[in-house]
């Protein structure tokens, strides 16, 4: 990693008002100011209206968030998980930029209520690139491209070792930023055009899927890939535009923008507390359980006395609190934690502003403050008892053989198509008509690389029931 400091970043490259750009297929970079929004609306609450008005953002409503497929209407979907953290993650960005604006060179147009835009925008687009059944369907796709017959047999000796790795490393991160900068609105063309401030708020793991897994640990935005060899160059120019320190040892890959811990904290305190929540109603965990884990962190160590046990004990004790509900108890204990934690989040982030502008922050902003502990242990409890529920286990597995059989199908209509357009091959009928259902996308793209990409971008763009519903009628099961 280098022993020198990294040079420090600068809020007023990080906060960047410019627009992912595109003429002519090539990005063109910035020169001079950005152009004044027409209406009278903020360049990053423009961001914050595109993304929720995307097809894309839409389809959340009927993807999982941790219980696929559930019948119970209250549970959280991937879609109101989401709300709420783009609500948790503007009242961060609003608290953290009544801080950052002080620093700021004098005449500089950002706002406070700009932060709070661009965190909120940065929140809602950070599972918009999740598959169907979540982080099981990550792992499904991935293992497919790394043990089927099929990728072994023929896409192995047709595509090259970064392509490869970016096939056998699906993630949900990369594929948000291929959907927000190239899929959505102007298509292949900029995406959605947001601003490269959301852009550097977004990129949680700003390095591409070639990065060995040995190294991973080195630094935190190195645990996954952020984007895939097609996003390249939008992710170097974001690097660029924002001033991302580049990371010694490593080609391709930056210094975490500031922002992504507040959108990171964001995350983390809506799964935290919410999944508990969750797990309560479909009696994963019981309510004392519930309770327990949250109490501590909605009676804050620095205002009541005692260890996490004795905070819960003495909170049971009070006649106010006893005579509430259990669904009563719930709401105090959420709101109550959830307050706290985005407290203690920005006070982390305020008295480490040297360590995040210079990347060296070690952790995340959770595990800075007073609540760490607290905090992890509600993890560790939706680990235990929610992730691996029994009822969550079958869905999950029956996940797989949807996603499988998908990728089966798919894959071999895109490596037919480009066989027939190479060497003129007749066409098979099933390719001509999975080409038709993605409306000639896999026929209109040039290489197999790109087809198989599209392949990912459809089967990755699904809802959960309607994956289910497509592999039954390719399985003949239904018509």
């Amino acid at each position: 990693m280098g022993s020198m400091q990294p040079a420090k970043m600068r809020w007023e490259n990080l906060l960047s008002p410019h627009r992912l750009d595109f003429r002519d297929g090539k990005i063109r970079l910035p020169d001079g100011d950005p152009h004044p929004s027409p209406d009278g609306r903020s360049p990053f609450q423009i961001d914050v209206d595109r993304i929720i008005f995307s097809s894309s953002f839409r389809r959340l409503q009927n993807k999982t968030q941790v219980h696929p497929l559930s019948e119970n209407d209250h549970v959280h979907t991937r879609l109101t998980h989401t709300i709420e953290v783009g609500s948790v993650g503007q009242s961060l960005g609003l608290m953290a930029g009544a801080h950052i604006v002080k620093h700021l060179p004098k005449g500089s147009p950002i706002t406070i209520a700009d932060i709070g835009y661009m965190v909120q925008a940065a929140c809602l687009a950070h599972d918009i690139g999740n598959p169907p059944f979540g982080h099981s369907g990550e792992d499904a796709i991935n293992e497919w491209f790394t043990t089927s017959r099929l990728a072994k047999e023929e896409l192995t000796g047709r595509l090259t070792g970064p392509e490869l790795e970016d096939l056998r490393h699906f993630e949900g991160n990369a594929q948000g930023l291929r959907i927000i900068s190239q899929l959505e609105m102007k298509r292949f063309d900029g995406g959605l055009n947001l601003t490269y401030g959301t852009l550097g708020s977004f990129i949680k793991y700003p390095r591409s899927t070639s990065v060995p897994d040995a190294r991973r640990r080195e630094y935190t935005g190195l645990k996954k890939p952020g984007y895939y060899q097609a996003e390249r160059d939008i992710a170097h120019a974001i690097a660029n535009v924002c001033g991302l320190s580049p990371l010694d040892g490593f080609d391709g890959a930056w210094r975490r923008h500031p922002l992504v811990y507040l959108v990171e904290a964001a995350d983390d305190i809506c799964y935290s507390v919410v999944d508990l929540e969750d797990g309560w109603e479909l009696n994963c965990v019981s309510f004392e359980q519930v309770e327990r884990a949250l109490a501590p962190i909605a009676r804050h160590p620095e205002k009541y006395d005692g260890d996490a046990e004795k905070r819960w004990a003495d909170l049971r004790a009070e006649p106010w609190y006893a005579e509430k509900s259990e669904d009563d108890r719930i709401g105090f204990l959420r709101g109550k934690a959830i307050g706290n934690l985005v407290k203690a989040a920005v006070d982390a982030f305020i008295e480490h502003e040297d360590a995040l502008l210079s990347g060296t922050l070690e952790g995340d902003l959770l595990a800075n403050t007073p609540l760490g502990k607290d905090a992890k242990n509600c993890k560790m409890l939706a680990v235990e008892r929610i992730y691996n529920a029994p009822h969550v286990l079958p869905i999950e597995m029956a996940g797989f053989e949807v996603i499988n059989g998908l990728l089966d199908s798919f894959v071999r209509a895109a490596i037919d198509i480009e066989e027939h357009q190479k060497h003129g091959k007749r066409l098979p009928p099933q390719a001509d008509r999975i080409d038709k259902l993605l409306s000639g996308k896999l026929s209109e793209a040039d290489g197999l690389y790109a087809r198989i990409m599209r392949v990912m971008d459809y089967i990755s763009g699904m809802t959960d029931r309607y994956a289910v519903t497509l592999f039954r009628k390719l399985q003949g099961i239904t018509i």
